[in-house]
């Protein structure tokens, strides 16, 4: 990111208007209202010397010279401290020369003696101030950094209300790796940007900056990359537990079911039900035991980073305030909040986004929200996805995901339904049995739970899985494979997908002939559709 942000600061300096540079060759005199009678003759040869100066370059240093004795002498010898134009053409000669500290004292002496020369000693600043800003840049393009920071800065001190410079000194010191000075630099240059509508666009581009600097900071936190890992074991352990329970409650119950009869076990048959019966009570308790130190390790690294991320999610706030619309800083400050424990809140930036970026499309909000569900972030994720499938209701993935979330929420009321959509897009897959399965278990369904697990364990002879869906302004393509989970040949049906629109309506259909398959054979299959807004697909089997 560092040679990013240097690049991207010089091409946007590159590209800045022409009254950014100084003024090439030529004289120019005071421009009105700005009316400066010289009404001294050393002040008037000094003029002329200026004048040549600038015109003929071979007598240049000569001239300056000359200039510079006589506004001197003028001001000193003939007591012309009272005339602005002394201290204005001194100004000028300065800026001609370079001279930052000379430039702003005498042209600020000028301005107080003639106000009404405001905007003529404003472009002159503006000149050496162009002159330092570019060399400033070259100085840092050519390696030179210190020398760059120093030009900068003096350019920031001649107009402290640009922000130019302050964000060009801010990019030169992040590409050194000086991130929080650099943080420091961009904030300052959002400031001077104000609610100047001429700068604007830097303003905005400084608090962009800002926050990225800080975000990429905190990211590699440690607790904040332990604190993924931990979530994203969490699943398995749950099942472990619910598995190894299971097993363990039967064997329970079939021990208690021989006692009540009175009948025994045979002795090797005993020692194997005492050893099975023990180990699996050990499971479930170590498993417990290493959830419990999870989810307590979880909770106290999502109070550290709550007082890590605290910087980045100022900066973000700030930058989500001014610009709610946009997706990227939105989607920057939701994951914060997520990570540190605060799902209402980043649940709350989500719904800010869609609110205040109608036109956002689902994709935008697919993307961060089954990254968040990946790495156990559900409630945040959750809402990520049923905004974006308020706007594309046909996206399996997004669904399947939004299912995931809710059945690890145990959101009994929000799983079925969502499932069941699923199921009606992809129903020859078992992952999306097992989903609806889940969503009847919630409820309390015993005899429709069973009826989908039958169908997921057993129930399907070939399973349908798409593993790309990649939609285009032309059309989409569709790839996938169909495997067989019989221990015999399968029937031959004909597989057909219509591909939709975001309303549901069929944009384009294809259709695939998969053969009988030998057991546990897989078959590849790929399809292509034409047209417009296809934004999702559902298949059929016959």
């Amino acid at each position: 990111m560092r040679a990013a942000a240097a690049f991207l600061a010089l091409l946007a300096l590159s590209l800045a208007p022409g009254a950014l540079l100084p003024a090439q060759g030529g004289w120019t005199s005071p421009q009105p209202p700005c009316e400066l009678p010289p009404a001294n003759p050393k002040i008037s040869n000094a003029i002329a010397a200026l004048r040549g100066a600038a015109e003929k370059p071979e007598s240049r240093d000569q001239q300056l010279a000359q200039a510079k004795r006589l506004l001197t002498d003028a001001i000193l010898q003939d007591k012309q401290a009272a005339n602005p134009a002394a201290w204005y053409y001194l100004g000028r000669l300065a800026v001609a020369t370079s001279d930052v500290a000379g430039a702003d004292s005498a042209l600020a002496r000028a301005l107080a003696l003639a106000p009404k020369c405001t905007e003529d000693i404003g472009s002159h600043r503006h000149e050496l101030w162009g002159e330092l800003l570019n060399n400033g840049l070259a100085a840092w393009q050519d390696g030179k950094q210190d020398s760059g920071l120093v030009l900068l800065r003096l350019a920031v001190g001649l107009e402290p209300a640009n922000p130019k410079a302050l964000a060009a000194a801010a990019g030169l010191l992040a590409s050194r790796g000086n991130d929080d000075s650099a943080f420091a630099y961009y904030r300052l240059a959002a400031k001077a940007a104000g609610v100047d509508t001429g700068f604007a666009s830097d303003k905005r581009d400084a608090l962009a900056n800002a926050w990225r600097l800080v975000v990429r900071k905190v990211q590699g936190h440690p607790a904040a990359q332990r604190a993924l890992r931990l979530r994203a074991g969490l699943d398995s352990t749950q099942r472990g537990i619910a598995s190894d329970s299971t097993v363990l409650a039967r064997l329970v119950t079939s021990s208690q079911s021989r006692k009540a009869r009175g009948t025994r076990l045979a002795p090797a048959d005993q020692q194997l039900f005492t050893r099975d019966s023990t180990g699996r009570a050990q499971a479930v308790a170590q498993r417990r035991a290493h959830l419990a130190a999870a989810l307590g390790q979880i909770a106290a690294d999502s109070s550290a980073l709550a007082a890590a991320f605290a910087p980045a999610i100022d900066a973000l706030s700030e930058y989500v305030a001014a610009y709610p619309e946009e997706p990227e800083a939105a989607i920057a400050l939701a994951t914060l909040y997520a990570q540190s424990g605060h799902a209402a809140r980043a649940a709350a930036v989500f719904d800010s986004l869609a609110a205040h970026a109608p036109a956002l499309e689902a994709d935008a909000l697919f993307a961060p929200g089954t990254r968040m569900v990946e790495q156990g972030m559900y409630r945040a994720g959750a809402r990520a996805l049923t905004l974006g499938l308020a706007k594309n209701p046909y996206r399996r993935d997004a669904l399947f995901s939004l299912a995931v979330a809710y059945y690890q929420l145990r959101d009994s009321a929000s799983l079925l339904p969502v499932a069941q959509r699923l199921l009606v897009l992809d129903p020859l897959n078992r992952a999306s049995l097992k989903l609806v399965a889940a969503g009847w278990d919630f409820g309390g369904r015993r005899d429709s739970t069973r009826t989908y697990v039958a169908r997921a364990d057993s129930g399907l002879a070939v399973e349908i899985s798409v593993s790309s869906f990649v939609p285009d302004t032309a059309g989409a393509s569709l790839s996938g494979t169909a495997l067989s989970l019989k221990s015999a040949p399968t029937t031959p049906f004909q597989l057909t997908v219509e591909f939709l629109d975001a309303r549901g309506q069929v944009v384009a259909t294809a259709s695939h002939d998969v053969p009988s398959l030998s057991p546990h054979q897989s078959h590849p299959f790929e399809l292509q559709a034409s047209g417009r807004r296809i934004a999702g697909w559902r298949y059929r089997a016959s």
